[in-house]
């Protein structure tokens, strides 16, 4: 082989070799691509579920939970009760409720009423049994559903309750009047009848 046919030989394989490494390289290069806009891709989808998730866990908080005391509102108390009532006349067992209504919250500004729905609902939670159902049934009303109790003692958690709100201070304008009432479930009655009665009474 000559010198000038060697030199082109040479200058072909250098010609091969650097355009296998450019290729090699740009093979590389979007493989990392490849990997970074997959990385980017599962992080975003990661993101978006965990957004959803947050989204669901919260329309699904807004959906039993009243945003002004942190109780469970009026929809839960109402599907809890029905629940509850039909298990107590299966198995023949005592169900009381107790029903607490601020008499005067009309009387008090936007804010204070505020404050005195939120007092309210804090020390119900603090106070309440794990078994208790305590909601916001309407704007001025609570109730605390008692299952397996019976009036007498539900008598002695009415007296506890009252203490307890009676001596709180809310840090407004006026003391709030409260009216407590408590009832217990009646074997001849319905749940829509055990309602009535009870805001017949209250």
């Amino acid at each position: 082989m000559s010198l000038k046919s060697e030199y082109i030989l040479r200058f072909f394989v250098y010609i091969i070799l650097v355009t296998s490494a450019l290729l090699l390289y740009i093979n590389l290069e979007n493989q990392i691509n490849m990997i970074l806009s997959a990385t980017i891709v599962v992080l975003s989808i990661g993101a978006l579920m965990a957004h959803n998730r947050d989204s669901k866990q919260k329309m699904i908080l807004n959906s039993i939970y009243d945003q002004g005391t942190k109780l469970y509102n009026r929809q839960y108390f109402i599907a809890e009760l029905n629940t509850t009532y039909e298990r107590a006349r299966r198995y023949d067992s005592p169900l009381s409720l107790l029903l607490i209504r601020v008499e005067n919250l009309e009387d008090f500004k936007s804010k204070q009423k505020d404050i005195v729905l939120r007092e309210i609902g804090k020390y119900m939670l603090n106070h309440a049994r794990n078994s208790d159902t305590v909601s916001r049934y309407s704007d001025d009303t609570v109730v605390i559903l008692f299952p397996r109790t019976d009036y007498l003692h539900a008598q002695i958690a009415k007296d506890r309750f009252q203490k307890g709100l009676l001596g709180l201070t809310f840090n407004v304008d006026k003391k709030p009047i409260f009216k407590f009432t408590t009832i217990q479930n009646s074997k001849e009655e319905d749940v829509d009848e055990f309602l009535v009665r009870v805001f017949d009474l209250a």
